[in-house]
């Protein structure tokens, strides 16, 4: 028996391929992708991406379970399913939100709110089984603030602005030597101006012990923190806990921790690939 697994963000994809032997043994191959959308990305790209993962790890499976971003509809998961349809011979394919799979990942078979801090961010809450009620994801524009593109936003304007530091401003243009209007040029006229932004995590990260880094993390968590969970009960948020999945979340898990504690919130789980989870769930059911 062969599975496929997909946790797909909007910077990469990671794929697992789970191949059963004899007496429950099994062995794993790995492939990294770029992000999957079907709403950012056009069907073109998709079914070229799908089929360098057909290269890397075969074309027949048994089942095949995607779990990415931009899948907020029946619809549009039935898109996604029609899609893999058509690059792999399978008979059981389901799709479903990469929220759905961070609350697996984090969560388990018990109740909890689950958030993704990657290029973006998102929350929900999962009753032990499905989710049952998901925060409004209105993309980079409007949202996204616990997402590298929010932390790297505030950089690039605190940069350009003259507002940061001296020394850090010396830094980022002796790194990156980029004029204001290449800025704006990545914004406004190349694709996916979210993941270029969110690529300032790395500056950021490298970084850190600075004053004025440490505040900007701070500042930019604790208001991420604050609008996210708003809508969320206290018994949700202090006994059945939040559990956090992405990049972001492990690079600031420092922070996020200390301000979880100062409002009495319980912390469930920390883990940057949820994609690990979601293969160790298939094979404990077979």
């Amino acid at each position: 028996m062969t599975i496929l697994i997909a946790d797909a963000g909007a910077t990469k994809t990671d794929w697992v391929k789970i191949t059963y032997g004899k007496n429950s043994t099994y062995h794993e191959e790995t492939y990294t992708g770029v992000g999957i959308s079907p709403v950012h990305h056009d069907i073109d790209m998709i079914e070229e991406e799908l089929r360098l993962v057909r290269v890397a790890l075969g074309d027949v499976f048994d089942k095949i379970r995607f779990y990415g971003t931009g899948i907020g509809s029946p619809m549009i998961a039935e898109q996604m399913i029609t899609i893999l349809s058509e690059i792999f011979v399978c008979r059981d394919i389901a799709a479903e939100s990469d929220m759905s799979g961070a609350a697996k990942a984090v969560l388990g078979n018990s109740p909890g709110i689950a958030c993704i801090m990657g290029t973006g961010s998102n929350s929900c809450h999962y009753d032990g089984e499905k989710i049952d009620r998901k925060s409004a994801s209105l993309g980079y524009i409007l949202d996204d603030e616990g997402g590298g593109v929010a932390y790297g936003r505030r950089l690039l304007s605190d940069i350009y602005k003259g507002i940061a530091p001296k020394d850090i401003i010396e830094k980022f243009n002796a790194r990156y030597n980029l004029p204001v209007s290449e800025v704006v040029n990545h914004l406004y006229r190349q694709p996916s101006p979210n993941r270029w932004i969110a690529g300032f995590m790395k500056f950021i990260l490298d970084n850190s012990d600075h004053e004025y880094i440490k505040q900007l993390i701070l500042s930019q968590t604790e208001k991420f923190l604050d609008r996210e969970f708003i809508t969320y009960t206290e018994s949700e948020l202090k006994e059945e806990g939040i559990g956090f999945v992405g990049s972001v979340a492990v690079g600031f898990k420092d922070q996020i921790n200390v301000l979880m504690q100062q409002r009495g919130w319980r912390l469930r789980e920390i883990t940057a690939r949820p994609i690990s989870r979601l293969v160790k769930m298939e094979t404990d059911i077979l």
